[in-house]
């Protein structure tokens, strides 16, 4: 980790601007603290003359002149599933090897301290795509695959798609949407022209009686579905109209590094815009056996195929970065690789020998930090690993000010630019919150404040004396326990009603932590 830098990110564009690279000192933190909405309002976007032009009918996208439309980069956003923070190589672990990921890293930056919007599938894409803490327009809770009545991503929240149509772009979303199933909320509907994929949480890889595949159970299949078929919105379709797509015979991840690439091959005279979701490394454990067998040390069958099916998405990313580069494209692309959550403890292949390898549905770590990289080549020299605390609702901002560097960035977006946050340290800490209730945190500087009105419990932690989370160190900070208290309590206090039900909260414990599940 030679190349590790400690970044601290403030809210303010002008603070970033003229940062120091100094670490702050404990009075430094409190004074930024108590300094106000320069450092406490994450959405304060310096604005310029131009306005931003509003988001488009996907069937009527605004014509740009071009030599506008040859500057414009273009985006690929390649989102993993339950992927953990130790389980690629481009921070410097070898046990999961991610050439093709660390392409992404060599290129540009590998931020150690990425994280997203929920520590829950559906909440954290919502954010992804809007720019917005989801929970600020009450998208609160996951949506079950159950069927939640309503559930998705309200119309009023404009996506990353619709921001692009009126600038000329081509857009597709290819493999897990699971922000809404119904007319309203379909990704042709939210400003994707193709879509290929299916609108669950989950569904099965690819049929378990298919030649050369393996099929590896775990500890918490029984309470899961048969994963014989594909069923419900686990099903797969693409276009406008939904129609069924049978390739239940072929490997899921191979099928949408199929489609992403014959995408950007179609879209090279256009600038484009490309949501590549995998469904890997989420339940279930399916992989070719071909990639089983690359990893024979690994005993453990589960953990065996967990990282199997990393490999085997990591050889897809690969194939879209070929694409761009034999195309031409790679130059004036943005390249962002993260995954929506932490790894799931419940199924037995997490990294719980790394305080950030397992967390999904809980507020540790392991929950919100996940793999993030960036590279844009045109925009951004390579910059090694950086510790600046950036998140997933940092990714509209950065791909707007990218296409339109001379429009005003729309209001009401909580993020910042991820290209200044990877080459300018910070002179003063970004506050980030979290929560869905009854759990919440923050991250200011290297504390972590952790709180559940449930349980009528509170800690405070040092993440960098205390990466596991295990001694709160609240009694001793008690004003900056306090600060950050009030902090957490008004954000909270801001929020709507969710749109639908919390399902569950319960204990679990995670590498002998135990902390709260919200589901």
């Amino acid at each position: 980790m030679s190349a590790k830098r400690w970044h601290f990110i403030a809210c303010s564009r002008e603070d970033r601007e003229r940062g120091t690279g100094r670490k702050p000192t404990k009075a430094r933190l409190f004074l930024s603290l108590l300094a106000g909405s320069a450092i406490l309002a994450p959405w304060g976007w310096a604005t310029s003359a131009q306005a931003w032009p509003a988001a488009s009918s996907p069937t009527a996208p605004a014509k740009t002149p071009a030599t506008q439309v040859a500057a414009k980069p273009n985006v690929v956003v390649i989102l993993a599933d339950d992927l953990g923070w130790p389980d690629v190589s481009a921070y410097g672990r070898s046990e999961v090897p991610t050439p093709n990921i660390d392409r992404i890293a060599k290129a540009g930056a590998a931020f150690s301290s990425g994280y997203v919007a929920a520590s829950v599938c559906a909440v954290s894409r919502a954010g992804l795509l809007t720019g917005r803490m989801p929970q600020r327009f009450g998208f609160t809770y996951n949506i079950s695959d159950k069927g939640d009545p309503g559930a998705g991503l309200p119309p009023s929240e404009p996506t990353l798609a619709e921001r692009l149509k009126p600038l000329g772009y081509r857009t597709a979303a290819i493999g897990k949407w699971h922000v809404g199933a119904e007319d309203r909320f379909y990704p042709t509907n939210r400003g994707f022209d193709e879509f290929f994929g299916f609108l669950a949480g989950e569904t099965v890889h690819v049929d378990p009686n298919t030649p050369d595949i393996v099929t590896t159970p775990t500890k918490a299949d029984a309470n899961k579905p048969p994963f014989t078929t594909r069923s419900g919105n686990g099903v797969v379709i693409e276009g406008s109209d939904r129609l069924p797509v049978y390739n239940f015979g072929k490997y899921l991840t191979d099928e949408i590094t199929d489609r992403a690439v014959d995408f950007i091959g179609r879209a090279a005279d256009t600038p484009f815009f490309a949501y590549v979701a995998y469904s890997a490394p989420h339940w279930p454990l399916q992989v070719p056996q071909s990639w089983y067998d690359k990893f024979p040390h690994i005993k453990d069958p589960a953990r065996r195929t967990y990282v199997a099916m990393i490999a085997a998405m990591d050889a897809g990313i690969g194939r879209i970065l070929d694409k761009l580069e034999t195309q031409g494209s790679r130059e004036n692309t943005i390249v962002i690789f993260l995954s929506d959550n932490g790894c799931p403890v419940q199924f037995g292949f997490c990294s719980e020998d790394q305080a950030w390898g397992a967390g999904k549905f809980t507020y540790l770590e392991g929950g919100i930090r996940v793999p993030f990289l960036l590279s844009w080549p045109a925009g951004l020299k390579p910059q090694g690993i950086v510790d600046a605390p950036v998140s997933s609702v940092d990714i509209v901002p950065t791909v707007l000010r990218a296409a339109a560097p001379d429009a005003a960035l729309p209001p009401g977006l909580d993020g910042e630019d991820l290209v200044v946050a990877a080459r300018i340290p910070r002179a003063t800490p970004r506050l980030l919150i979290w929560g869905q209730e009854p759990v919440f945190a923050a991250r200011y500087g290297p504390f972590k404040y952790w709180r559940s009105h449930d349980w009528n419990e509170a800690h405070l932690y040092n993440l960098d004396t205390d990466p596991w989370e295990r001694e709160s160190i609240a009694a001793d900070n008690a004003s900056l326990n306090h600060m950050l208290e009030v902090e957490v309590e008004k954000w909270r206090a801001s929020l709507p009603a969710p749109l639908w039900k919390l399902h569950l909260t319960r204990p679990v414990t995670i590498a002998g932590r135990k902390t709260e599940w919200v589901y």
